[in-house]
């Protein structure tokens, strides 16, 4: 009976990864459904950055236009101090504009969600309302249970559900149950929560910028504000006084994030607004836990994981929705390749063959998210004053080179997969090469080197003495 269909996937979730799911299935030309319990693009969370990287795939999907469409380019990356002082004015995204060739759109993350279902070449494959509570898992096929009772089936099942994803604890199940032990309490326990963060955003005050970023730090805490064309998203980062660990995650009400907003009205956000201000004028406004985590196994037979069901991290940065797509780019690479390969012998990849190609997918992806969660980690931290060490950080990165944080976010943008059946243009205003591709590289309007803060004695040695002096300040 398996036989007799083509490969199937079924994808549970329709956000983000979902729906990127379906744009690069129906390119692969491989049948899928994707399945969302709730509505697409439902009236939660604030907004989506989607940086080069992300940029291509969208291209490669579409969309890009459309995204772009809905934002004003990025302006200027600011720092300031809790008393409102500018301690940092950089062009960093300008900077990874040259260096890429790609924009870096910011825009309400339920419109993104509309623009990649809008795009869909056959919406068909996607549908809501539709709740998985039990999948099946066996040599010839997977099955996934429906809340109605029906039953889907197809031979590769891809769990995108989010954090606290139902079919991860399914296959973590169907795992103990065939390999008693497979999942360990130590993996389990990967996910953890250090920080909540109240999210949201307010329309953009003719006062206010509609194009730059800006960081305020905080001892504890931190302000993160993107300005755009209609809206003003904002996050407030809180770090939690003790860390909680997965399946401990607090639920808020509306009333919790009063409170928090109540603690913040009188804080500055620029050097002429407070965050009372957007706060009074907020258009939708959560409470919610800042998850981060790295799951060992990101598969089990049939069963795969993606997006932040398998790999979280702290948005400080805005790499989430991009790694989402990533690890749906790769796993569909693997299987457009292997589907091509096993279609020319008349037959379709039996298990193991899927296992073979879910153990190279897992092995790219926890390499390169190991990085990405670090780096966000990082970032939140110094953001926040975790401690004397980040503050002293904070202060120290703006005596450096310009390019060197845009430089250091480069490195893991250009390694970055996308589609390798799908053509991309070759576009020449790009800088900096990307990994897989072949054209040369341009010369760039400022020399492209490296600067890193130990890349000579001499560099090294004045960052020891600014450490110490900063120290002494501080202390």
């Amino acid at each position: 009976m398996a036989e007799s269909r083509p490969f199937r996937v079924i994808v549970v979730g329709g956000g983000v990864g979902g729906l990127a799911a379906s744009h690069a299935l129906q390119k692969a030309d491989i049948d899928h459904i994707v399945l969302e319990k709730g509505e697409i693009a439902p009236a939660r969370g604030a907004s989506i950055g989607i940086y080069p990287h992300g940029s291509r795939i969208l291209q490669q999907f579409g969309c890009l236009e459309e995204v772009e469409n809905e934002c004003n380019p990025l302006g200027k990356s600011l720092n300031l101090l809790p008393d409102g002082r500018v301690i940092a004015n950089s062009n960093f995204f300008g900077l990874c504009r040259e260096y890429h060739g790609y924009p870096i759109p910011v825009l309400e993350r339920r419109r993104f969600l509309e623009i990649l279902y809008e795009k869909l070449p056959d919406k068909s494959r996607v549908r809501a309302g539709v709740g998985v509570v039990d999948i099946t898992d066996s040599d010839d096929n997977v099955k996934a249970v429906l809340a109605d009772g029906t039953i889907e089936e197809g031979d590769l099942l891809i769990g995108s559900d989010g954090v606290h994803s139902l079919i991860r604890s399914l296959m973590w199940r169907n795992a103990n149950a065939a390999i008693p032990g497979l999942i360990t309490t130590t993996e389990k326990k990967s996910l953890f929560t250090d920080w909540s963060a109240l999210i949201g955003f307010s329309p953009t005050l003719p006062s206010m910028s509609n194009c730059n970023v800006s960081v305020t730090h905080y001892p504890g805490r931190s302000f993160l504000v993107l300005g755009q064309k209609k809206y003003t998203f904002w996050f407030v980062f809180f770090r939690n006084s003790e860390r909680l660990y997965w399946p401990h995650s607090p639920r808020w009400t509306q009333a919790d994030a009063e409170k928090r907003a109540v603690e913040c009205l009188e804080c500055p956000i620029s050097n002429t607004h407070v965050f009372g201000e957007l706060w009074k004028q907020r258009v939708r406004a959560e409470l919610v836990n800042v998850e981060e985590g790295l799951f060992k196994h990101m598969f089990f037979g049939r069963v795969v994981l993606s997006g932040d069901a398998v790999h979280k991290m702290t948005p400080n940065i805005g790499l989430g929705g991009n790694s989402s797509m990533e690890s749906i780019v790769v796993l569909t690479n693997l299987l457009h390749r292997a589907i091509k390969d096993y279609e020319a012998r008349g037959t379709k990849p039996k298990k193991a063959a899927i296992e073979a190609l879910l153990y190279q997918y897992q092995a790219e992806r926890t390499l390169r998210m190991r990085q990405i969660i670090d780096f966000s980690a990082l970032a939140t931290k110094v953001q926040a004053w975790e401690n004397l060490g980040y503050k002293i950080m904070s202060r120290v990165m703006p005596l450096l080179p310009e390019n060197t944080f845009a430089l250091k976010t480069s490195k893991l943008i250009k390694a970055a997969p996308k589609l390798d059946f799908v053509a991309t243009p070759l576009d020449t205003k790009a800088t900096i090469p990307w990994e897989d591709s072949s054209f040369s590289v341009i010369v760039p309007t400022k020399p492209y080197q490296e600067s890193t803060l130990f890349s000579s004695r001499k560099n090294c040695l004045s960052v020891i003495f600014v450490l110490l002096l900063f120290s002494f300040l501080l202390l």
